[in-house]
């Protein structure tokens, strides 16, 4: 399975992420996010699974210093110890099958 890895620039606030992996099954693999800029409310992880009429899941996300909040289908597969200094990283022990996707991050600014 893959994940992407853009970095995203609006307004001199950029986010970066874990550059292009492909990872084999039973493989292990750390996705990793930080952001630059101004203070934020939350960070989030979400993937594009491969088949064609497929929608974007959330899988983790964290608000500025907290921990980390699974979607269920995701919680017992995928860890992550939350925010910590603007980085937010998901760590999978043994890729599956159906891990395969585009991971991508985002972030919401502090109001």
């Amino acid at each position: 399975w893959g994940q992407s890895s853009p970095a995203f620039l609006l307004g001199g606030l950029a986010i970066q992420q874990t550059p292009d992996t492909v990872v084999r099954v039973g493989d292990s693999l750390t996705l990793s996010c930080s952001q630059e800029g101004s203070p934020f409310a939350g960070m989030y992880w979400y993937k594009l699974p491969v088949e064609n009429d497929a929608r974007l899941q959330l899988v983790v996300y964290s608000l500025e210093g907290g921990k980390a909040e699974f979607e269920k289908v995701f919680e017992n597969h995928f860890q992550s110890n939350g925010t910590k200094h603007s980085r937010l990283s998901m760590e999978i022990d043994r890729a599956l099958v159906n891990d395969s996707g585009t991971y991508f991050c985002a972030k919401q600014d502090a109001q």
